[in-house]
């Protein structure tokens, strides 16, 4: 790791849940990074310190004291709103209004059964399209109105 660069530390806002894929860090100094490289890894932590490392115009997010990096992009084109009423998850071509007016729809096929209430909504272009999380799921989205 010598050859890295730490360009910022700070820390996740809220649950690390660890690596997967197009995963958005939002970090408590208000940028935002989304993975931009598959990689799995688990590991679970609240509000954990991190740094975004640099080497050879390639950022990486690593949890401080632990080995593992991911390759992150960072990304300002970010949504964040709440269900306009209850989310039962994804089923297809499921589509949901949120509170700010906006209205999305799935547009990968996903079936997935998760009930809440008004949840919180993040949506953001991963690079591949559009990606919806909420209530601890996501999916491709597209917007429809």
């Amino acid at each position: 790791m010598n050859d890295f660069e730490v360009v910022c530390r700070a820390k996740i806002d809220g649950d690390f849940e660890g690596f997967d894929d197009e995963v958005l860090f939002k970090l408590n100094n208000g940028t935002y990074w989304v993975q931009s490289q598959y990689k799995y890894w688990y590991y679970y932590a609240f509000c954990p310190e991190v740094q975004i490392l640099r080497r050879h115009g390639v950022y990486y997010l690593q949890v401080v004291g632990q080995n593992e990096i991911v390759p992150v992009a960072q990304i300002s084109d970010v949504i964040e709103s709440r269900i306009n009423g209850d989310f039962n998850g994804w089923e297809g071509e499921t589509s949901y209004q949120l509170t700010n007016g906006q209205v999305w729809q799935q547009s990968a096929y996903k079936y997935t059964y998760k009930y809440s209430h008004m949840p919180s909504v993040v949506i953001f272009n991963s690079g591949s399209g559009y990606v919806m999380q909420v209530a601890g799921t996501s999916t491709k989205v597209h917007r429809i109105q």
